[in-house]
């Protein structure tokens, strides 16, 4: 089930959150990504969606700074929600999840399509922050404010 939180898109503000949606079919990974959120202060979870129909839907409605993306979901598998996204929301940024499984031509294919980065799954925290910290510093202005 997607979840949205109201009101939390918008703005360049210097101070504002990176906001972020989490997309995966996989509760356990939607549950360590935000655990890895709750504990950055500089980063907001605004959604999750659990298939790539639910991304586009929620890119749409809440706008993200940024979506963690699974590559292989139901449905609407992430490459083709990528493309979607990308497609009628080409400012978003778009990084990519993988399973240590998955085909090197699907990372290859995301990256072509727009994906920022690939990150393999089980997710390390650490790389996930470095991320976080990478998009907050491009959100920001020039000079810290403007």
């Amino acid at each position: 089930m997607p979840r949205a939180v109201p009101g939390s898109n918008g703005g360049s503000m210097s101070n504002k959150k990176l906001t972020v949606l989490i997309v995966d079919d996989s509760r356990t990974v939607l549950a360590q990504i935000e655990s890895v959120v709750s504990a950055n202060e500089t980063v907001e979870v605004v959604g999750t969606a659990r298939n790539g129909a639910e991304a586009v839907q929620q890119v749409g409605q809440l706008h993200p700074d940024l979506v963690l993306m699974d590559i292989v979901m139901p449905d609407v598998d992430g490459l083709a929600a990528l493309r979607l996204i990308q497609s009628n929301n080409p400012d978003t940024r778009v990084a990519m999840l993988s399973s240590v499984g998955a085909m090197a031509s699907k990372a290859e294919e995301a990256f072509r399509l727009g994906a920022i980065q690939v990150l393999s799954k089980p997710i390390d925290e650490d790389i996930l922050g470095a991320l976080f910290a990478q998009e907050c510093e491009r959100a920001q202005p020039e000079g810290g404010s403007q």
